[in-house]
């Protein structure tokens, strides 16, 4: 998607006008419809300074696919949803649920990182417009998370 599209739906998302949007930073309504339009797009100081100010990755505003945990598989679409390192930055890799301060939160199989996702299964059945039963999902886990950082063999 194009940072044009990108920020639009971000403000649109956060029930935003294009002015209280340009409030929450030091930049016009005119800047705004502008990203927005196309006509120009954000410097690498303001991309990071939207990112901040409303809790997205730099890599979502500029249209590249989300960074997958690599532990359990969860979209790291914002910041937050970043495990952290020992010193306290972001990981890139993990997960918040998963990784803090440079380790691993639980010490877990792959088969029962696999039955903590199905719990979330009747909401991933919903957002994803699925039906699948519960031995359909466990399946199909069992194939994907072999091929995360954490499960792959070697």
């Amino acid at each position: 998607m194009e940072t044009k599209n990108v920020i639009l739906e971000l403000r649109k998302s956060l029930g935003l006008s294009q002015e209280e949007f340009a409030a929450k930073l030091p930049v016009t309504r005119q800047a705004v419809s502008r990203w927005e339009n196309g006509d120009t797009i954000p410097n690498t100081d303001m991309l990071k300074l939207i990112a901040e100010t409303f809790d997205v990755s730099a890599d979502y505003l500029l249209g590249r696919p989300a960074a997958q945990c690599q532990s359990c598989g969860m979209i790291l679409e914002k910041d937050s949803d970043k495990g952290t390192e020992r010193g306290g930055g972001r990981c890139g890799e993990y997960c918040a649920f998963c990784y803090q301060q440079g380790n691993f939160t639980q010490d877990i199989t792959m088969e029962e990182m696999a039955e903590q996702n199905l719990q979330e299964l009747d909401q991933w059945n919903a957002s994803m417009g699925l039906h699948l039963t519960r031995a359909e999902a466990k399946a199909q886990l069992m194939e994907f998370l072999p091929t995360l950082k954490r499960w792959k063999k070697g």
